[in-house]
């Protein structure tokens, strides 16, 4: 199994995911309010999430999951990083918040973190996040951290910032 190595913020912990966190996954990614904005638009099944954790997570060397926690230990939310390979210089930026957690600097705080991450662990030079361009608090969230639209591709908008 891969390493991914614990990252620590200000308020946060970042810890790899684990087959233990699907039903804290599964809850928070099958929220209409959320699931309406992904690229496959369903409510997730355990049975899913372990299939896709067993069988493609865990094998891939340049994708790093986080479940994020409080310094109460309440799960804030998963943030996640991946690279086409290990020599790219490139990193996608992804983020889900458990409800009740919004408005509090926690996505801020761990997106600077994975961005801290890619930087000076994986070398890389830009950061991208593909976004749902219907999801405007998330637009305005990413864009707020310094992103900017570099393409659309349907609904989907790709931002970009250099690192």
């Amino acid at each position: 199994m891969k390493t991914v190595p614990e990252l620590k913020t200000e308020r946060l912990i970042l810890r790899n995911i684990t087959e233990e966190d699907t039903p804290v996954i599964v809850k928070l990614r099958s929220d209409p309010a959320v699931y309406r904005f992904f690229l496959s638009p369903h409510p997730l099944t355990e049975e899913e999430h372990l299939k896709w954790f067993r069988e493609n997570y865990s094998s891939h060397p340049t994708r790093f999951d986080w479940m994020a926690l409080s310094n109460d230990e309440e799960p804030v939310g998963v943030f996640g990083l991946k690279k086409e390979n290990e020599e790219a210089k490139t990193a996608e930026i992804s983020y889900l918040l458990a409800p009740g957690q919004t408005k509090k600097g926690y996505a801020s705080e761990a997106v600077k973190g994975l961005i801290r991450f890619a930087r000076d662990d994986w070398n890389c030079e830009t950061v991208v996040a593909i976004i749902n361009e219907d999801n405007t608090d998330s637009v305005r969230f990413i864009e707020k951290l310094g992103f900017e639209k570099e393409s659309t591709d349907g609904v989907f908008a790709t931002y970009k910032r250099t690192i």
